[in-house]
């Protein structure tokens, strides 16, 4: 196995590694010379969200450690703003890697500049990846690793697999775009009461997974691709009997064990991060279903000595739900990183896992950029080392964790995404985010609903 694979932060185990990150959901299962229009577009809003994640992985590594990050970061002004996230590292106490050991990189053909510039002095040991993919072959350089990821990443493969391992998935139908005209289809429609799920490869986030609500609005949804196309078509959930959740597992030859547990958190339907916390638990019973489903991986030859990261993402039964129905459901596994893996990792090294924790992605408008750096400034979490516990303690602190240094263009607004976590109280964070900024920054604050 070679030393190029999504090691698990938290199993650092002293090693020097070198951080390298770009979007690869698209290049895992389709040649990126070859995408279609809708794919070049959320190949190209995949990139451009994981600068958050670059930005990220300087609070995650240590000293020894090298981050890439992609080379707008080192013009004005975003490098002015990438110092002041630094500072706010310094300040939370994160050891950070020294200003040369970050490496900028073009956007295009990030990879193959990684794996041209020369290692810094005694960093030789490990490059840890977003995923094992096609587009950073250059760096770990095995088709039997890229197999490996390929088939754990896939939710067909997984839906395909799972139930002969004793795995609980919804009711699935594995069939390709020429066939969803076919009975076998309708009749999954008409058994599963529509809209049913429907999940294709290798799109970035949420934007492979869909609500259809009949064979026709099946067929437009994949119009421009091949009629060989795979297409999983899923029983919709009910969220009124399941909450859905997400965790990770590090999994290394001698053990896998739980790193964390997250509950995922909506605005209008729609993701936008995760809740950590005591709030968020599984029964010892839940917590070894989903350990098997880490020897499930190992079987499939997802394993290093070092430790690599699994996601799972799977919905829980609800106590108020009728007993009848699977207390477990897993939907999908994740061989990389996750996006709620870089909030896990900051509260770890924070030693603040005993605080409620939202993490969210949201907007602010690159003209309020400092403006919101500020209200960071006001209200950063402190070192727990400098916590007085004999003082009244603040009802929230914000740690932030990354900003897209490429403005979008959103409803006439230049906008930039930015990602932090909120711990604490975050109904006082919500007022105290209106009465600062103004309602363009951070505006999907109002609308992200916790669990009571």
């Amino acid at each position: 196995m070679p030393d190029a694979a999504p090691f698990s932060p938290a199993d650092a185990s002293g090693s020097s590694r070198r951080y390298s990150m770009a979007g690869d959901d698209c290049s895992l299962h389709f040649d990126l010379d070859t995408l279609t229009p809708k794919q070049q577009q959320d190949h190209r809003e995949n990139q451009l969200l994981t600068a958050m994640l670059q930005v990220a992985l300087l609070g995650i590594a240590n000293p020894q450690d090298e981050v890439s990050l992609y080379d707008r970061f080192a013009e004005a002004p975003w490098a002015d703003a990438l110092n002041r996230y630094r500072t706010f590292f310094d300040r939370l106490g994160l050891q950070q890697p020294a200003p040369d050991r970050i490496g900028f990189y073009p956007m295009e053909g990030f990879y193959e500049a990684v794996a041209r510039a020369p290692r810094a002095d005694g960093n030789g040991d490990q490059e840890t990846l977003y995923m094992v993919s096609g587009s950073n072959r250059c760096l770990h350089q095995s088709e039997e690793w890229l197999t490996i990821s390929r088939n754990l990443n896939s939710k067909l493969h997984f839906a395909e697999h799972a139930p002969a391992a004793g795995i609980p998935v919804p009711a699935t139908l594995l069939t390709h775009k020429g066939e969803l005209e076919s009975t076998t289809v309708s009749s999954f429609f008409a058994t599963h009461q529509a809209p049913v799920m429907l999940k294709i490869q290798g799109l970035a986030g949420a934007r492979n997974v869909t609500r259809v609500e009949s064979q026709a609005q099946a067929l437009a949804y994949v119009e421009e691709f091949a009629d060989d196309l795979d297409v999983l078509l899923q029983a919709q959930i009910n969220n009124d009997h399941y909450v859905e959740m997400t965790a990770d597992l590090t999994i290394s030859d001698q053990q896998v064990h739980m790193t964390n547990v997250r509950q995922i958190l909506f605005a209008n339907g729609l993701w936008v991060g995760n809740l950590l916390g005591p709030r968020v638990t599984l029964t010892a019973e839940q917590q070894s279903a989903l350990l098997g489903i880490g020897d499930y991986a190992r079987d499939h030859g997802y394993t290093h000595p070092a430790g690599i990261n699994l996601g799972i993402d799977f919905f829980l039964r609800r106590p108020t739900a009728p007993d009848t129905l699977p207390p477990l459901l897993i939907t999908e596994l994740n061989a990389r990183w996750t996006g709620g893996l870089f909030p896990a990792e900051f509260l770890r090294q924070l030693e603040a896992n005993d605080t409620d924790a939202v993490a969210f992605i949201d907007l602010c408008p690159e003209a309020e950029f400092e403006r919101y750096l500020d209200f960071i400034d006001d209200h950063l979490a402190q070192e727990r080392s400098q916590v007085d516990v004999t003082e009244a303690q603040p009802a929230f602190s914000i740690v932030p964790m990354g900003f897209c240094p490429y403005p979008q263009q959103l409803d006439g607004t230049a906008q930039l995404f930015v990602w932090q976590i909120v711990l604490g109280d975050f109904a006082a964070f919500a007022r105290e985010r209106g009465a600062t900024l103004s309602a363009l920054t951070l505006p999907t604050v109002p609308a992200i609903v916790l669990p009571s």
